[in-house]
């Protein structure tokens, strides 16, 4: 690993959990008017499609925010992964995996949830956009995406932090960011400001990146001339 790509890596970890924060920021802003109703399909996703068209320019700065995040997590999970790997190649193996699926669903959740809800709530026929919004829902894409998304990124998370401690490359400080973050999962609270907890993931990835030193390069020794 040269400087470059050490210096790379090292910016993915530090960018990840201020993208996925600032995302949610931005996301939670916009549906801060949006009322969900689970009793009628029809009404909820007429509320979110207003709440959408009022912020419009917002919903697609999410959006995009999202898609960054989605690059600089998968950079942060193979600086990760290197680290994991130099003495558990296994549990290295077993978290790339997981992460891909993670970044899949994050970049599927982009499409389905930014870009749909953002398009249909352009419509100049909302009755219309509302009704298409409810559709496809269960469609099975939608679900596995959903899934990676959601159960993939929490699978990925648990892997790294145990990974990390095996390796005996994750400070105490680092297993309290870690342990803040699921916190914060399970938790789900529903304030706008506990968005600010995906920061608790800068903890163990500052470890991480302390661990990310380039390769000395060993210059080659002269050798004696032979006759």
């Amino acid at each position: 690993m040269n400087t470059l790509q050490s210096g790379v890596l090292k910016a993915a970890l530090i960018l990840s959990p201020v993208l996925i924060t600032v995302e949610e920021l931005a996301r939670t802003t916009v549906e801060s008017n949006y009322v969900e109703n689970e009793s009628d399909e029809i009404a909820d996703a007429a509320s979110q499609l207003q709440a959408v068209s009022e912020h419009l320019t917002l919903w697609h700065t999410a959006g995009l925010i999202s898609l960054a995040y989605a690059a600089a997590w998968c950079l942060a999970l193979l600086a990760i992964v290197v680290v994991i790997g130099r003495s558990r190649p296994i549990i290295a193996t077993v978290t790339g995996i997981l992460g891909l699926c993670s970044v899949l669903g994050i970049a599927m959740h982009a499409i389905f949830y930014y870009a749909i809800a953002g398009g249909l709530a352009q419509e100049s026929d909302r009755a219309l956009a509302t009704q298409a919004a409810t559709i496809g829902g269960e469609d099975l894409i939608t679900i596995v995406g959903l899934i990676f998304f959601l159960l993939g990124t929490l699978l990925v998370t648990i892997s790294m932090a145990f990974g990390l401690w095996r390796a005996h490359a994750l400070p105490w400080w680092g297993a309290v960011g870690f342990l803040v973050w699921f916190g914060y999962v399970f938790s789900g609270p529903e304030a706008q400001v506990a968005a600010l907890l995906n920061l608790a993931l800068l903890l163990p990835f500052i470890a991480v990146a302390r661990q990310l030193r380039p390769d000395r390069v060993v210059a080659a020794q002269p050798q004696p001339a032979t006759t």
